[in-house]
């Protein structure tokens, strides 16, 4: 069944005094109803509308009349609509072997390729849809199509990295008759749900708020797939680490989770009260790596990598800092920012997240007992002691990520 309806509104008019010295051409314009952010498994919408217009004859120098046109109509032979995914690799950081994978790309038999116009790899591509042929549109009038996609949930999420991109967008094709055929670009971004729990991790779940609906079912497809992983995310489950050197404790860090959603905030607990190494202050980053399997490294002369360290590109995101000399207990608050990508991996790339801590301890102990006026040392033998803590990043309700990204989720062309 086709996934397309048309619709003709005749209505505004242009003075004819000023359409004596402006040629008629058509212009097209998509809009995606549901917004610019998409999950992996949802079905994508997008209104295109082409419209016979004017403009003076300087806008277009590659307008050619036809006979329509002489008779107040324009032509527009054939549109066509898909969604492509483009991978583009740093050849710096990681092997060019994605090229033999590019078989995945479907051959299909139209005038227009999903690789036109690309300058990375499309590694994916859906069947491309016919929105028109021949579409004859009087003068002043324009006709609306509605174009829908579901996306395949076993897709990469959309990723701008160092070491490697993902990107997606909605092609759409068009030849005006008499004229060169033309590409209008609407840029997507995908969200997966690659890092979803396992079923029976799913069955502790309990909801307790009684404005909930009870006795929610969930399966291994995941009927409510966001209501789950807010669930999950939501619910709390405290764990203390106690952070150690050669001299002793340090200080006891309590996090309530390991699994935050984008734009959540990163929130725990440090104690100093029994420490027994003085901490005069810290520092906390939220980072991601970019962590290339061993296979697909590269380094200068072409060979693989196995140096420590080569497999992963780190990118530091949100910092808390504080001096904490004499404190018993403080907090700390990290935002996760709403445009990076949630943790995903590939065969190609994994991305994963981290809590760099940085620990700044005094080699003695500093005395505070009896002493009722406090003067710091004038100096202090000091050394940093450096740790990392994984956590894992989940995608949120495609809605946010619009609303607070502003994103475009919408183009016009002319022909």
């Amino acid at each position: 069944m086709n996934s397309w309806y048309s619709k003709y509104t005749y209505g505004f008019s242009i003075n004819d005094k000023h359409k004596r010295n402006q040629d008629k051409m058509i212009e097209v314009s998509a809009r995606l109803t549901g917004g610019p952010v998409y999950f992996t498994g949802d079905k994508i919408s997008c209104r295109v509308t082409f419209c016979n217009t004017h403009q003076t004859s300087k806008s277009h120098l590659n307008y050619v009349q036809t006979k329509d046109s002489a008779d107040g109509r324009e032509v527009l032979g054939w549109a066509s609509a898909q969604v492509v995914c483009i991978c583009s690799i740093n050849p710096q950081k990681v092997l060019d072997s994605i090229s033999k994978s590019n078989s995945m790309v479907m051959n299909n038999s139209t005038s227009l390729s999903p690789r036109a116009g690309e300058r990375g790899l499309v590694i994916f591509s859906t069947k491309p849809k016919i929105l028109v042929c021949d579409l004859r549109l009087p003068d002043d009038t324009y006709a609306d199509y509605l174009y829908e996609e579901i996306i395949p949930s076993n897709l990469p999420p959309s990723f701008r990295g160092q070491a490697i991109k993902y990107s997606y967008k909605l092609k759409i094709g068009l030849q005006r008759v008499g004229a060169s055929v033309k590409l209008l670009h609407v840029p997507l971004r995908l969200m997966t749900w690659q890092r979803l729990p396992s079923s029976q991790d799913e069955q502790e779940v309990v909801v307790s708020n009684p404005f909930l609906r009870k006795n929610i079912s969930v399966n291994s497809e995941f009927d409510d797939p966001l209501e789950t992983m807010q669930l999950l995310t939501s619910r709390r489950s405290p764990s203390v680490y106690k952070v150690t050197n050669s001299r002793g404790k340090v200080v006891s860090l309590c996090l309530f989770k390991t699994g935050y959603r984008l734009g959540e905030d990163i929130v725990g607990t440090l104690d100093f009260g029994d420490s027994q190494v003085s901490c005069t202050q810290y520092s906390v980053t939220l980072q991601s790596q970019e962590v290339v399997p061993e296979k697909k490294r590269f380094r200068i002369g072409g060979h693989q990598s196995n140096k420590p360290g080569d497999e992963s590109v780190v990118t530091s995101y949100s910092k808390h800092h504080e001096f904490c000399v004499g404190f018993l207990q403080t907090h700390l608050s990290l935002p996760v920012p709403l445009h990076v990508t949630q943790s995903f991996d590939t065969d190609m790339i994994a991305l994963k997240w981290r809590l760099h801590f940085e620990f700044v301890t005094a080699v003695t102990a500093l005395n505070w007992s009896g002493e009722t006026a406090w003067e710091p040392p004038t100096v202090m033998n000091i050394e940093t002691m450096v740790w990392d803590l994984p956590i894992i990043i989940h995608p949120t309700a495609p809605t946010h990520v619009s609303k607070a990204l502003y994103s475009i989720c919408e183009a016009t062309a002319l022909l």
